[in-house]
């Protein structure tokens, strides 16, 4: 019976992934070459990233680098973090893949919710990590939706900032940012497809995660 509990606990998990696998494939910006690929995460910390030239380049949201954009908003949050006297947040991939499937569904089906009611499988938050295969103690989620002006370039850093100043203002929102409890993040950037009003709007998804101790 152990052994049959396995293989079934397995065979859910791999058919979970493959589920997930399916949506991030919908992703155009998630499949597409980056400058700060995963393996740039390991040993960096904000101040470093603030200082790369890549992060300082101006973001264009018709051709942004999507990985890029995820990153200054993880070391935006470690930044304000930082600033408070509390510990980084850990990048962990499954939390970005949460993150930029329910940012990539917010903007598809036009709703900004941490619930999505068009599709049961990644209805809620926990829906969305544990199909991402991420089970921790415990997860929290931020959502955002903002603008940028075409008249007031800003750069990938610059861009992150703002996410996180805006975000700051809601107690809630604040709260998880600078919640000493939480020890990894994952965020997904996706703009819409099309300005409105002369704005570009993007919408931000931020997944908090802590490990099981």
């Amino acid at each position: 019976m152990k052994k049959l509990t396995v293989i079934l606990l397995l065979l859910s998990a791999a058919a979970a992934h493959a589920q997930a696998d399916k949506y991030l494939a919908q992703i155009r910006k998630y499949n597409e070459p980056s400058v700060f690929e995963d393996g740039k995460y390991k040993d960096m910390t904000w101040e470093k990233f603030y200082r790369l030239d890549e992060a300082n380049d101006i973001l264009d949201p018709n051709n942004y680098d999507f990985d890029l954009m995820n990153a200054a908003v993880l070391f935006a949050v470690n930044k304000y973090r930082d600033s408070k006297g509390i510990k980084p947040l850990k990048f962990e991939p499954r939390l970005r893949d949460a993150a930029s499937i329910h940012s990539d569904q917010m903007v598809k089906r036009n709703f900004f919710d941490h619930v999505n009611r068009y599709d049961k499988a990644v209805a809620m938050p926990n829906n969305r990590t544990e199909m991402c295969k991420y089970v921790g103690e415990r997860i929290a989620e931020n959502l955002a939706r903002t603008f940028l002006d075409p008249e007031k370039p800003m750069s990938y850093t610059q861009a992150a900032d703002m996410v996180v100043k805006q975000l700051s203002t809601s107690h809630d929102h604040d709260q998880h940012m600078l919640d000493p409890t939480l020890d990894k993040i994952g965020c997904g950037v996706i703009f819409e497809d099309k300005p409105f009003q002369g704005y570009n709007y993007f919408r931000v998804t931020q997944d908090f995660g802590r490990d099981w101790r």
